[in-house]
């Protein structure tokens, strides 16, 4: 820290280590406002055509064969409600312990099927909704939000065949067409981590340890 009055001066070590911390400080300050808020791509090109064709194709398909299931779900209701009823029953029946309560039975039945009908119309409604999003806004948190979801659902689909297909007097097609939707959700998340859509995409802001540790 030179001292305008005297040039020649020479700082103290105090001095010098005070200099050093605001240094340290600054460049920490500035760092962390560099991960927080990166620099954007003034233009970062069209998106590719896996984010904007070849994902929503798959989704599309997906979205059909989810939308099939929700028609004949709710055209069905009242039969697949007392299918998953006498199911319930039988379990009380035969496996008490692990089964439902009897008094239950009768508002499970009734709540499960509507529920998990309009559950799929919503999955899919908030997944169109992220990967248009990925590709307009040009957001890899989109993208990644979009598979999360597409994750959820893949999970809830096996659920629902079983309780609202694995019936006998179900038409078997039905389980078919789920399982088609559960093939082209997985395209449709591929797609869209596919290496030109990762390339395009801002770099991920998440926070590295090893970087961190570097830093120090």
């Amino acid at each position: 820290m030179t001292d305008p009055d005297d040039p020649d001066r020479i700082p103290t070590q105090a001095e010098l280590d005070a200099e050093d911390l605001a240094e340290i400080e600054r460049s920490s300050r500035e760092r962390d406002e560099s991960v927080l808020y990166p620099s954007r791509l003034e233009d970062p090109g069209a998106p590719p055509r896996s984010l904007t064709l070849h994902a929503r194709v798959a989704w599309w398909g997906a979205a059909i064969a989810g939308l099939v299931s929700v028609i004949y779900g709710f055209v069905n209701l009242g039969s697949i409600t007392d299918l998953l009823r006498a199911r319930l029953m039988e379990g009380v029946v035969n496996d008490p312990n692990n089964a439902s309560p009897e008094d239950r039975v009768d508002s499970l039945a009734g709540f499960f099927p509507p529920f998990m009908l309009i559950m799929i119309v919503v999955f899919l409604a908030v997944e169109y909704a992220l990967l248009v999003a990925a590709a307009n806004h040009h957001s890899r948190n989109c993208r990644n939000f979009f598979l999360a979801a597409v994750v959820v659902n893949l999970l809830c689909i096996p659920i629902g065949i079983d309780l609202l297909f694995a019936y006998p007097e179900v038409s078997s097609s039905m389980t078919v067409i789920a399982w088609i939707q559960f093939a082209l959700l997985i395209l449709a998340g591929l797609f869209s981590l596919r290496r030109n859509v990762n390339q395009w995409l801002p770099p991920s802001t998440r926070m590295r340890p090893t970087r961190m540790l570097r830093g120090k």
